[in-house]
């Protein structure tokens, strides 16, 4: 049986003893007994301070022993945030500064910690008695407030369901009644369409009800980081135990270790050890794991081994359920037809349906006026202008050459081999269709073709994907589509 994960009390105690043990009991007691107070919120260590004044003092001084804390007990991927306290004694004591403490006539501005900005009293002349800097907490700090407004839903409830997502969403559903029973399960789409929103919600709802289980949430680039840092310091054991103890491990983005073989090698084995114990693997990509030119057969295969889902673009119906849903929580009212022309013009992902309600919201409260169809269509003309990427054809012969591993160059040679042509006539559809750059300039930049050999390539890639065609890449078979839409997503994003 796995052991119980401590409960947020029991977590903050022990939070608090390995503190304590680093900085002392007297420090510890001076400055975290009385105006200082912890408290855990899902993966984060929430510190609030007694007093804006000592905000700054408090992470400057004691930050690393405080994320050293967290991490400790709460796992790698814990992070600290600092908070003015509102049920904390609001007067606070400003005494002449000793060794271990800040001048009292400092001013400070909001700086690093992006909470606020707050002015100290001056400190007591010698001899006089102690002086007192009050504050009260009437309102939440612009940093709490912005987190507020601007943070996301994140639960399974909130994510919009359809036929672009609806075999993830019910794998994700899966592995939250079973954890195990599904693993590990690799989530994958272009940007912006849910694999970020679907795995914070398996650790929202995991930590609410299976609290007993070790849940670790982070993102590829933090694995490397912690590999890294714990290869430097010679301290692999520990670091190994620390994520192979866990029951559930979520990896964002897990497509950035493509091409870091020591961290891909770290990270197969930690697979491996999930795989043997029957604990639950998710991680989420932008590519298919047999897509990542840089990754190991046997990391690439490990990861097929479970489910593999793909969240496509959302289809029309889709699109304006997201709409709806996300002008309902900015609290902009938009009619059916404003959500029809927002669904129909911002087809690219869920994230740009998103931002476009952001705009219509911000535009109807600075103006107070209703937005109209006419008032939509202008606001995200302008949006779709100030975002136009202009695409080369050399973006196109870096992408395709990329995917494929072929060399660079080697578009543009004469050879008619197979595992180059095919490429090629890819290269040249894409570079149709994204630049409308004419036949004769794609032919001469590819190798110094005619026009007709573009067309060519265009007619037959066509004629694919009308009759559902395939494509190998090495020994492995593919959908046309699926390759010309990841394609065209490496290209578009830059």
């Amino acid at each position: 049986m796995p052991p119980e994960r401590m409960s947020v009390h029991q977590e903050v105690e022990s939070i608090q003893k390995h503190l304590e043990d680093q900085i002392g009991s007297k420090r510890y007691e001076n400055w975290f007994g009385t105006s200082t107070r912890l408290q855990v919120q899902e993966a984060e260590l929430v510190v609030y301070v007694a007093s804006p004044y000592l905000v700054k003092w408090i992470q400057k001084k004691f930050g690393v022993q405080l994320g050293t804390a967290a991490a400790e007990v709460m796992g790698p991927s814990a992070s600290v945030r600092y908070e003015v306290g509102f049920d904390i004694p609001p007067v606070v004591s400003v005494k002449t500064p000793q060794a271990d403490e800040p001048a009292g006539n400092e001013q400070a501005s909001s700086g690093s910690n992006g909470q606020m900005t707050y002015h100290a009293q001056p400190s007591t002349p010698s001899g006089s008695k102690k002086q007192y800097s009050t504050y009260r907490a009437t309102t939440e700090s612009n940093a709490t407030k912005k987190r507020r407004i601007g943070k996301r839903s994140r639960s399974l409830t909130d994510f919009v369901v359809g036929p672009c997502n609806e075999l993830a969403v019910a794998a994700v559903h899966q592995v939250v009644a079973e954890p195990g029973s599904v693993s590990p399960l690799y989530l994958y789409s272009s940007v912006g369409n849910g694999k970020t929103h679907l795995l914070e919600s398996i650790y929202l709802r995991l930590r609410r009800e299976a609290p007993h289980l070790q849940v670790l949430n982070l993102t590829a680039e933090q694995f490397i980081n912690y590999f890294t840092q714990a290869y430097s310091a010679k301290s692999l054991p520990s670091f190994r135990q620390k994520f192979r103890s866990v029951d559930v491990l979520l990896v964002d983005d897990v497509d950035f270790l493509d091409g870091k073989k020591a961290t891909q090698e770290e990270f197969l084995h930690t697979i491996k050890e999930f795989e043997l114990a029957g604990k639950q693997v998710v991680v989420t990509a932008n590519r298919h794991p047999q897509l990542l030119a840089k990754t190991p057969d046997e990391l690439s295969s490990r990861l097929v081994s479970g489910l593999v889902c793909r969240l496509d673009r959302p289809q029309l119906e889709t699109r304006r359920e997201v709409v709806r849903r996300h002008s309902k929580r900015q609290g902009c009212e938009i009619s059916e037809s404003v959500v029809e022309a927002v669904a129909n013009r911002m087809t690219g992902s869920c994230r740009e349906l998103e931002g476009a309600v952001n705009i219509l919201s911000t535009w109807s409260q600075m103006t107070k006026k209703k937005i109209t169809v006419t008032i939509a269509k202008k606001l995200l003309s302008q949006l779709e202008r100030d975002c136009l990427r202009i695409v080369r054809l050399a973006d196109v012969e870096d992408a395709v050459c990329g995917l494929f591993g072929v060399g660079e160059g080697v578009l543009k040679s004469k050879t008619r081999k197979q595992s180059v042509a095919q490429p090629r006539m890819l290269a040249m559809y894409l570079a149709r269709k994204l630049t409308q750059t004419p036949y004769s300039e794609i032919g001469q930049y590819f190798g110094g073709r005619n026009h007709s050999t573009v067309m060519s390539a265009e007619r037959k890639i066509d004629h694919q994907l009308q009759e559902s065609g395939v494509i190998r890449i090495a020994s492995e078979t593919w959908q046309l589509q699926d390759l010309i839409d990841t394609l065209k997503d490496r290209i578009q994003a830059g």
